[in-house]
């Protein structure tokens, strides 16, 4: 783990023209695709800092940049500490799924070597470099050897018995190239599907852009992605109805908004949205499988049957429900203590996985004391194993498992309704990271304190490495 050194003192940097005309001046370069993003970005930093004067061109770099990763300029924050970047530069580690899974794979090792207990969970799986369908059977046989022999296993089982799995492009976004298949001749037809045209196939020689090749647009080239994750397919997810009170399951995923910050403090957006799929919940079956009722991503959720999204709060009363051979079962009723028992849950989980990212992430996440970053991060909720699916009055506390980290989350997909949280949001990045830095306040939570919209739930340190 390796931080950029920062000088020790003013004198040590380079003079650089900054856009101000006094000290206490402080001008933000804020610009993203979004309007908005945008607009919420503007309105906490006004509402937070009223003299802050914002820009929407870099111009001569100003002390403040909150902006799209690539519209960003990284020179002076890596050299000057008075310069604040609303971006790590290396996060590789956490926001690229092979990397995570890798990441947090070596972390757990370690944490089971040291006899310690870790809050961490993901599901089990592999990594998988490919170029072209033709070199899957040699990695079946090699790297993903424990995967063939469950495939294999599959093939004398019945269908509701059968374990699936998930394939995931680990450089995609928008749930492109997200497929599920539970045998080895399903998973080759998947990258046989995301073979490139052949010359025969594609006389003019124009090849389909990357997203709209495919059923839905989903698909992808894998020499475009070459490095996938394999995942279990979580087999007892927490359903629950899109009216409250239902008795139609639905999965879900938690869409929760992370602030990483300096080198390093985590803090935990009370923003946590419930998003569900716009299709009830079946058991995986069939070659030719819809995805809308096992993977609850927004992108995925199109056209008759789009997905819900709901702030966990409002969820207090709901029914949890389970599915069974003999269809859904209510399995409890949620209540304050079961919201804050899985927001506290949650937040143990994100924390650890910061944790195994600046522990093992290597040159993949540089943290940096000058920067701060919103994350988007999805957690599924799962039945505890021990829980028998049937109601016993309060719903059981969730097994909480990581499935992503995502850069520059897009809450445009939370809709107006939310705005007034989302707005909360971020006006408590300003206040935790923007305004202590420069001078206009002190961010002194303490671990487990809410404060702004926010719960700190992550401290740690790294380890500079000097030149």
């Amino acid at each position: 783990m390796t931080i950029t050194k920062l000088p020790a003192n003013l004198e040590e940097v380079e003079s650089v023209k900054i856009e101000s005309s006094s000290e206490n001046q402080i001008t933000a370069f804020v610009n993203f695709p979004s309007t908005f993003t945008q607009s919420l970005i503007e309105e906490a930093l006004t509402a937070v800092l009223p003299d802050v004067h914002i820009t929407h061109e870099l111009g001569n770099t100003p002390r403040l940049q909150w902006a799209d990763y690539d519209l960003m300029s990284f020179d002076e924050a890596r050299h000057d500490p008075r310069f604040l970047i609303s971006s790590y530069v290396y996060r590789k580690a956490l926001i690229r799924k092979h990397l995570l899974h890798n990441t947090a794979t070596e972390y757990l090792a370690k944490c089971r070597h040291r006899g310690m207990k870790s809050a961490l969970s993901l599901p089990r799986g592999w990594v998988l470099d490919i170029q072209f369908a033709d070199e899957l059977d040699e990695a079946l046989m090699d790297d993903l050897y424990e995967l063939d022999a469950a495939l294999v296993a599959n093939e004398e089982m019945e269908e509701d018995e059968r374990e699936w799995f998930i394939l995931k492009p680990g450089f995609a976004d928008k749930g492109q190239g997200i497929r599920m298949f539970s045998s080895v001749d399903e998973l080759r037809s998947i990258f046989e599907e995301f073979e490139p045209p052949s010359d025969d196939e594609d006389e003019d020689g124009d090849e389909e852009p990357l997203g709209n090749i495919g059923e839905e647009g989903t698909a992808i080239l894998t020499s475009h992605m070459r490095h996938f994750v394999i995942q279990e397919y979580m087999p007892h997810p927490m359903l629950f109805d899109v009216n409250k009170g239902g008795s139609v399951g639905h999965k879900i995923h938690l869409r929760a908004h992370v602030l990483v910050t300096g080198a390093y403090n985590v803090y935990l957006s009370h923003a946590l949205f419930v998003l569900f799929a716009g299709v009830p919940y079946t058991h995986p079956r069939g070659e030719d499988l819809d995805l809308r009722p096992h993977l609850t991503n927004v992108c995925i959720q199109t056209g008759l049957a789009p997905g819900i999204v709901l702030p966990l709060w409002d969820m207090a009363g709901a029914t949890g429900l389970a599915h069974t051979p003999k269809g859904y079962v209510p399995a409890g009723t949620v209540d304050a203590a079961w919201l804050e028992a899985t927001f506290a849950k949650a937040g143990a989980v994100i924390a650890e996985a910061v944790r195994a990212g600046a522990e093992c992430g290597s040159f993949n996440l540089q943290l940096m004391e000058n920067a701060f970053e919103l994350f988007g991060v999805d957690l599924l909720l799962s039945h505890p194993a021990q829980s028998s699916g049937q109601s016993t009055g309060t719903l059981p506390i969730p097994d909480v498992t990581l499935l992503e980290f995502n850069a520059s989350p897009d809450v445009v997909n939370s809709g107006d309704a939310l705005r007034p949280n989302l707005l909360e949001m971020f006006d408590g990045i300003v206040r935790i990271s923007i305004a202590p830095f420069f001078g206009r306040g002190k961010e002194d939570m303490a671990l487990g304190e809410d404060k702004w919209g926010w719960r700190k739930v992550g401290k740690g340190e790294v380890r500079a490495s000097f030149a």
